[in-house]
């Protein structure tokens, strides 16, 4: 195991391909530690290897004739030259004053910071590049932070309060569906989908926030792909709770609005989980059934129609009611016999090229 962290930092370079001037590889031997490597090279690893198992161990530099009280070691191939300098580091943690500073200004110590539950899995050079990028503010007691339908413009998370995770629509109005506390992060979903706001955030008490823009957000997703791995799998843990609650809600047979959840997301909800019941969609016009039967669908009727095209044709409704019936068996014909997925993926690539058509 290391006892020193190795850095190596690029500064004196000639047509390097690889490297740019003040990029850092991070080693703990024999390990790159990959989330604070900004470039990887292996003519430079297999140049520097010689010293980096003696540094990680202690030994000084000048012992090892690379320098007296800072290290440098050089890589040469045929396509150009960098010098590195070379740092060693007990404290994994390179938190500057100027970084200090600005967790003051958040109302925030470092070991505050380091603790919440959103930040805690990251490796410590992601914080370093997080902590400049954030903004306080506060909100007073029932301020809607965000609402349902718009789009995303910053990262939030909580450092004071709580709030509330609310879904509008239903025969309830408006649904409380979580209630998210200190070291919580919400806004993200939309800011990695771009997709508009699913749920309303209000502060159920007076709340502390730090805030990131979705400017700020993106760049760093895509100079840092260890973040961008670790939202997505945050992103893919809040889509499986969200998908959840809404096959909790189905089986209780709740009453809901196409708004807030369309016909494509409860057909794809309840063909993934394998449901057997009746989808009702039904506005003061019309009325629609699906027959699901262990999640494929048997039979579709719309109005006068029925089968694919009326299944089609339902999912493009915009507005209305809809209510799962859960029942154990279904004893009717199949009439529809395309696997559930396949006509989904049909019916929105019909729906695509109808809004791609010119209007009349």
């Amino acid at each position: 195991m290391a006892l020193l962290r190795i850095i190596l930092i690029a500064e004196d370079i000639s047509d390097c391909p690889t490297f740019s001037k003040g990029e850092r590889s991070t080693i703990d031997y024999p390990r790159i530690i990959l989330e604070e490597t900004d470039k990887v090279c292996l003519t430079a690893l297999d140049q520097c290897h010689p010293y980096l198992l003696p540094l990680s161990r202690g030994v000084a530099f000048a012992t090892l004739g690379i320098g007296e009280k800072v290290g440098t070691l050089r890589c040469c191939c045929s396509m150009g030259s960098v010098n590195f300098k070379v740092i060693k580091q007990r404290s994994r943690l390179g938190i500057t004053p100027e970084m200090l500073q600005h967790l003051s200004e958040l109302k925030l110590e470092l070991t505050q910071f380091q603790a919440m539950p959103v930040f805690a899995p990251l490796p410590e050079a992601s914080l370093e590049k997080i902590i400049p990028l954030l903004e306080l503010r506060r909100v007073n007691s029932g301020t809607d932070i965000i609402q349902q339908g718009d789009v995303g413009q910053f990262l939030y998370v909580i450092t004071e309060g709580e709030v509330l995770v609310l879904r509008e629509g239903g025969q309830i109005g408006e649904e409380v569906l979580a209630t998210l506390s200190q070291g919580e992060c919400f806004g993200e979903m939309s800011l990695i989908s771009g997709q508009p706001i699913s749920a309303t955030i209000r502060a159920k008490s007076p709340v502390t926030l730090l805030q990131m823009s979705k400017d700020d957000f993106d760049q760093l997703l895509l100079n840092n792909p260890s973040l961008n791995v670790y939202f997505t799998k945050l992103l893919t843990q809040r889509l499986q709770q969200a998908n959840t609650r809404m096959v909790e809600a189905l089986d209780k047979g709740v009453l809901g609005n196409i708004k807030s959840f369309s016909v494509p997301e409860l057909v794809q909800t309840l063909a993934l989980n394998g449901r057997t019941g009746i989808l009702v969609v039904s506005d003061k016009k019309s009325k629609a059934e699906i027959y699901f039967d262990k999640g494929y669908i048997h039979q579709v009727s719309f109005g006068e129609m029925v089968g694919e095209q009326a299944f089609y044709e339902l999912l493009g409704c915009e507005d209305g009611q809809f209510q799962f019936q859960p029942a154990e068996t279904l004893s009717m014909p199949r009439q529809v016999y395309k696997d559930t997925m396949h006509l989904l993926m049909e019916g929105l690539r019909r729906l695509d090229e109808e809004k791609a058509r010119p209007k009349k």
